[in-house]
């Protein structure tokens, strides 16, 4: 077969489903991943091809730079909305909902762009076109793919990177238009699909949304109850290609924490006015361990001298850093949760909204395999008192032992090859 695998233009949207497309060409598949030149990434392409991956550049770079500015302008505000999904407020889908449709006007205008072109969307469909793919699995973030499967006649599933916050707001929304009380009588999702589908001379089906079935790389127990067919894929976490360090050849004498922010890096420079970072590491200077903290030259220059049990580095892959680790701090993203999961690394959680983080946080508290602090009150002496209980004390790793035996129950990527073949030859067209 022929698998076109269509993803939002960031390397934490890549990274997750590598080993899904490795699996796929080492059982004889042809595999490409598509994507724009849009996004805030400029190793986005260099990754992808590091991987072993063959990248397709779908443009849009200088296209539509003017209409992804302000999108990017207000995501960097103090009071930005994100498309976060918080359980504990219940107009947070439509804040989610809003959020997307910008985004898809912004990143898949369906209008023209200069000429009579839409960058990104026409360069998808006609790549398709082209190399006809059996089938195509698309991101939440990247609807294109299904317009471009359904152009070309595959198979199109989505291939979820978090949970799945499309779903349930498409859920939501399906109930509001079916109340005559909620005073909602257009679907929100038309501004954007009515002239994308007459563009390809396509109808509207539920399918352009959701897919006609979806892969599942999150918990099962985590995962929104929805009225959709999902395939569960297991998490394998992967970071990206490097040499390893020297200093990680050997286990640490001590118990070695791992501070990271991921590549959004918003845990210090986010709405909240900043991680007290400095103080953060006065206050661990007299713990009995290493922490390991992932800092650019501009944090270091921020901080000055690090006490002596603080290692700073720029990056080093999780999956290199976690086997020899006691504990992690972190922004709460899926892709570094996951990555804890699979070394059984208890977590503290500093939960920055971008997209599940809330929900990740409190899953991974609620099911005794770490802490959470407020982003929005950071205390560093309570962070300094929760690191110490992950480490000291052994219910947390027995909970992340917990959570690792429930990944091992979802089927991995080679195991789940045989199912993408039979449902590819089911659905397509």
């Amino acid at each position: 077969m022929r698998i076109l695998f269509n993803v939002f233009p960031a390397s934490s949207h890549v990274y997750p489903v590598v080993p899904l497309a490795w699996a796929l060409q080492s059982a004889g598949h042809e595999v490409v991943m598509a994507t724009s030149e849009a996004g805030l990434d400029p190793k986005l392409f260099t990754n992808i091809a590091s991987a072993g991956l063959t990248a397709v550049s779908l443009g849009g770079k200088e296209e539509l730079a003017d209409s992804l500015a302000p999108l990017l302008a207000a995501a960097n505000r103090p009071d930005r909305r994100t498309a976060s999904i918080d359980p504990d407020d219940d107009n947070a889908w439509r804040t989610c909902r809003d959020m997307l449709l910008d985004l898809l006007d912004a990143h898949y205008p369906p209008e023209p762009v200069g000429g009579d072109r839409r960058p990104v969307l026409d360069t998808l469909v006609d790549f398709a076109r082209d190399w006809r793919p059996d089938l195509v699995l698309w991101d939440p973030l990247a609807p294109t793919g299904a317009v471009a499967a359904r152009a070309c006649g595959a198979a199109h599933a989505r291939l979820l990177f978090g949970m799945d916050n499309v779903g349930l707001v498409r859920a939501n929304t399906q109930q509001e238009l079916a109340d005559p009380s909620s005073g909602l009588t257009d679907d929100p999702w038309m501004r954007w699909l009515e002239p994308v589908l007459e563009r390809y001379g396509l109808d509207f089906t539920e399918e352009t949304l959701l897919g006609q079935w979806t892969m599942d790389l999150t918990a099962a127990r985590m995962q929104y109850p929805l009225d959709l067919r999902y395939v569960p894929v297991r998490w394998i976490p992967y970071n990206g290609g490097s040499t390893l360090p020297q200093w990680l050849h050997t286990r640490p004498e001590r118990s070695r924490v791992v501070f990271t922010l991921g590549q959004t890096r918003r845990l210090l420079d986010g709405p909240q006015g900043g991680f007290p970072l400095r103080e953060f590491f006065d206050s661990v200077a007299d713990l009995d361990l290493e922490m390991v903290a992932t800092l650019n030259s501009d944090q270091l220059a921020t901080v000055g001298e690090l006490p002596d049990n603080i290692r700073a580095i720029g990056y080093v892959p999780l999956n290199q850093l976690l086997p020899t680790s006691s504990a992690v701090i972190h922004h709460g993203g899926g892709g570094t949760s996951g990555a804890c999961v699979a070394f059984q690394v208890p977590q503290l959680i500093v939960p920055i909204p971008l997209w599940d983080e809330k929900v990740i946080a409190q899953y991974i508290s609620g099911r005794g395999a770490g802490l959470i602090a407020d982003p929005a009150a950071i205390d560093v002496d309570s962070m300094r008192k929760d690191l110490v209980r992950l480490i000291t004390e052994p219910s947390f790793r027995t909970g992340a032992r917990d959570l690792y035996e429930d990944m091992l129950a979802a089927p991995a990527p080679k195991d789940v090859v045989p199912i993408l073949e039979r449902l590819t030859t089911e659905h397509r067209g």
